[in-house]
């Protein structure tokens, strides 16, 4: 009867395409073996050996086999410390180990370390093209399990207890307006300006979010390489922010004729394209840290908390030189 394994394990990706030898053959005994068990396999780059109990406890490449003296026992050339997987290991576990080890192709075990099947690097490929399809689900809080098929009632429930959650944190940006009235009164220009900075810091913010997302994917992350990251990101943030400012400090003075409105927004949206990129990066490395799916810092939450932190920025600076814009 065959055996059923679990969804989304090595169990159910494995295949049964490998060639076994006894670790007792000589050379000449496994490549007259090899010769029979290879017919119909496809992608045989090793042979795994293993004692008269079937447990798995070496592995030799076909190069290698090749290339020893005939006389040679398997056992006395053999690579003792191989990889390889238990056969409930979920497969975004797999994939990392292929990433990290640079394998072709890994043998899966049951828990008395016998050989059951393999799996070829081919097999993950689309394992990784799932997990970051789930990812870019997570990303934009639309949910994995929203496709094309699926009915609009399901597709809502999805999304609507993120976008609840949204909606609430949303409120404390209209309580930041309404705090700062006094100051949009007084100079209603600043107005205009406010859906830019808001949604300007909200997008940086994502951009950073993704490549983080991606990056956590393909990468072994460290305490090294996460310094880096978010140095590289402030970097960023900062060309980006100077570049945006000076293009919009010159339309706001063109248009309006005021130097210190364009100084305001200018020095304004540097500071929350900052802001905005640090929180893109940071937000997911400090889920990483605490084992936390990071892809659940989702675009819509970083834009939210960019928008409350974009306008409190704002209607700070302009607070400050309001007597010299009136």
């Amino acid at each position: 009867m065959k055996q059923i394994y679990n969804h989304e394990t090595t169990g159910s990706l494995m295949k049964h395409g490998y060639v076994a030898l006894l670790d007792s053959f000589t050379v000449e005994q496994a490549i007259f073996h090899l010769r029979q068990q290879v017919q119909g396999k496809k992608n045989v780059h090793y042979v795994y050996l293993i004692d008269q109990a079937q447990q798995l406890t070496g592995v030799l490449s076909v190069r290698e086999l090749l290339a020893s003296p005939n006389t040679a026992v398997l056992s006395d050339i053999m690579k003792k410390e191989l990889v390889y997987f238990s056969v409930d290991l979920d497969q975004e576990e797999a994939a990392k180990v292929f990433r990290d080890e640079d394998l072709v192709s890994i043998p899966v075990v049951n828990e008395q370390r016998q050989l059951l099947g393999i799996i070829h690097v081919e097999d993950i490929i689309d394992v990784i093209h799932q997990e970051a399809d789930e990812d870019i689900g997570k990303l934009t809080a639309s949910g994995k399990e929203i496709n094309f098929t699926t009915s609009p009632l399901r597709a809502a429930a999805k999304r609507l207890p993120w976008l609840i959650l949204l909606l609430f944190i949303g409120l404390i940006s209209g309580g930041i307006i309404e705090s700062f009235e006094e100051t949009l009164e007084t100079v209603v220009a600043l107005a205009f300006f406010m859906p830019m900075i808001a949604g300007m810091t909200g997008n940086t913010g994502t951009q950073s979010l993704a490549v983080v997302v991606r990056g956590l994917v393909s990468e072994k992350l460290d305490m090294k390489k996460a310094w880096k990251l978010l140095w590289r990101e402030f970097l960023v943030g900062i060309i980006i922010g100077v570049t945006c400012a000076i293009i919009i400090a010159i339309i706001a003075f063109v248009w309006r004729g005021d130097m210190i409105l364009g100084f305001v927004v200018g020095i304004s949206l540097l500071a929350t394209l900052i802001i905005g990129t640090i929180a893109g990066t940071v937000i997911p490395l400090v889920l990483y840290k605490l084992k936390a799916d990071p892809a659940v810092a989702s675009g819509p939450l970083i834009t939210t908390i960019n928008d409350i932190l974009s306008l409190l920025i704002y209607f700070g600076i302009a607070t400050m030189f309001i007597t010299k814009l009136i």
